[in-house]
């Protein structure tokens, strides 16, 4: 059964008076979502505030280092940059180093840096955009969330590019050689709102020497062939490595992100459920994994998942699937930690399945668009140009992919002795033009070039299976998947639970 609600005239007060939110005839699908983004708003203004950076406070944490001292001028006027990590403020920050001279060095950049791995960036930044305070001007999202700020509930809040003042677009697109699902995904009505700069199409991620004691070789190309293509192949990968000690990957999570963007359709065509056999099949690939003792533990992002980068497991964990981010910002990390084992012996080969895995894309906000803001909209646009479109050596792209981004820098010393240490990271970036000049020689993967196979990743990934709903009916199908691998219900039973709540929470039509 489909519903669908419609608020005529609502407004929402704060006690003091001030109104943060009104709307007319809005139209809502999902009320029980809608009622929680409504609550939220009663905690924006002060939870936006707190997060804020300001000038004594660290620009926050994330990939690039805890990020510089903002140092707000008071004869300025700010440029709100609102993300969860502090890579895109630091990366513009960086910008205005290496470019005095240029529009952005006009106004103070003003981060809002909130974690994502339990939502509270969109939950966050969602009624903020409602309520038209504390906007940002420029602002990112992720994969599991893009489609929402892009192309659904929240998409109107972001200007085209072409609006911000950037020339071009979809020629220099094509001349950057962006992939064509990335770009789709930034797409509203045709128009570009949103670019991503980094690629994320996955690869296998393995341990050299777990390779060579079970096959007796660890070259890329002939892993690729015991490990794949397809999942049966990988399974009997994962016999042939647990015969020789070891844990193929380290736990469910690991095998659900590919099954999950191995999907041809969406959660939802035409307000109906659609459970696609790539994602069904992950229950009993989830099951397999469990009852053969082919993984050591569930879920990710957590010490023991990180100890499995280290080598530090019992029994070690033989690989990772996930694209070059997850080199440069896990595993590098967790393998120099401190008892660490593996360091310098891991390697990259093709996926057994191809997908993508996250990725930034970003916006700037419709209220640039007016004469009003035309000094900020074209800072943006520059700020938005070079991330996401300038395929020059200057370019932020390029300095990504061959980790020279902070090289000399006085405001980011600890990067720029990265860079003079040789462990600065190298990452897959969205422009094939500069992934093919790029070196991604890594001293964590014994020397080997890692975009000669993250280059074709990016090539083969997808994006018409995803939805904006994906997060959270992603979490809800994995809470059943666990129930049914650890026997705690049957197949029918789990998957009729997981219906019936995608269709209470969503209200959406099941079978």
């Amino acid at each position: 059964m489909t519903k669908q609600s419609e608020c005529d005239n609502m407004s929402l007060w704060l006690p003091n008076g001030d109104r943060i939110l009104s709307i007319k005839n809005y139209e809502v699908k999902g009320m029980k979502k809608f009622l929680a983004i409504l609550l939220s708003m009663f905690m924006v203004l002060g939870l936006a505030a707190g997060c804020s950076s300001n000038e004594d406070e660290p620009g926050g944490d994330g990939p690039g280092g805890d990020g510089p001292v903002v140092e707000r001028d008071p004869n300025k006027p700010d440029i709100n940059v609102w993300s969860f990590t502090n890579e895109i403020p630091d990366a513009i920050a960086r910008y205005v180093e290496m470019n005095p001279d240029s529009q952005v060095a006009n106004f103070n950049i003003i981060p809002t840096i909130l974690t994502d791995w339990d939502g509270s960036f969109e939950r966050t930044i969602e009624p903020a955009l409602i309520s038209g305070n504390n906007v940002p001007d420029i602002y990112a999202a992720e994969q599991a969330f893009v489609l929402k700020f892009t192309q659904g509930a929240f998409s109107s809040y972001a200007a085209t590019y072409t609006d911000l003042g950037i020339e071009n677009v979809e020629s220099k697109i094509v001349e950057a050689e962006l992939a064509q699902y990335a770009v789709d995904a930034g797409r509203r009505d045709g128009a570009v709102v949103g670019l991503r700069f980094q690629e994320t199409g996955a690869c296998l991620i393995y341990r050299r020497s777990i390779a060579i004691e079970t096959w007796g070789t660890d070259d890329p190309e002939e892993i690729a062939k015991k490990t794949g293509p397809g999942w049966d192949k990988f399974m009997e990968a994962a016999a042939e490595i647990k015969e020789a000690g070891y844990a193929i990957v380290y736990g469910d999570e690991d095998v659900w992100q590919v099954a999950r963007d191995g999907a041809r359709q969406p959660w939802i065509v035409n307000n109906r459920l659609i459970i696609d056999p790539a994602r069904e099949a992950y229950f009993h690939l989830a099951k397999q994994l469990y009852e053969n003792d082919y993984m050591i533990g569930e879920g990710a992002w957590h010490e023991g998942w990180f100890a499995g980068m280290a080598g530090t497991t019992d029994p070690q964990v033989f690989a990772y699937i996930g694209p070059a981010w997850l080199i440069n910002y896990q595993i590098s990390e967790h393998a120099s930690s401190e008892g660490a084992t593996s360091f310098g012996d891991w390697a990259v080969t093709d996926s057994p399945i191809a997908w993508a895995w996250g990725g930034t894309w970003l916006m700037g906000h419709k209220d640039l668009i007016g004469d009003d803001a035309s000094a900020k909209r074209a800072a943006v646009a520059e700020i938005l140009e070079w991330i996401t479109l300038d395929t020059t050596d200057d370019g932020f792209q390029f300095h990504f992919a061959n980790g020279t981004l902070y090289q000399g820098s006085a405001k980011f010393p600890d990067e720029a002795k990265a860079f003079e240490d040789g462990t600065s990271a190298k990452d897959a970036v969205a422009s094939q033009v500069v992934m093919r000049r790029s070196n991604g020689e890594l001293n964590m993967t014994a020397g080997q070039n890692i975009f000669d196979f993250f280059l074709p990743a990016g090539a083969n990934a997808r994006s018409d299976h995803w939805h904006e709903w994906d997060r959270e009916i992603n979490g809800m199908f994995q809470e059943y998947c666990r129930l049914y691998y650890q026997g705690e219900m049957s197949f029918e039973d789990a998957m009729a639970a997981f219906k019936l709540e995608v269709h209470e929470t969503f209200e959406v039509d099941i079978d």
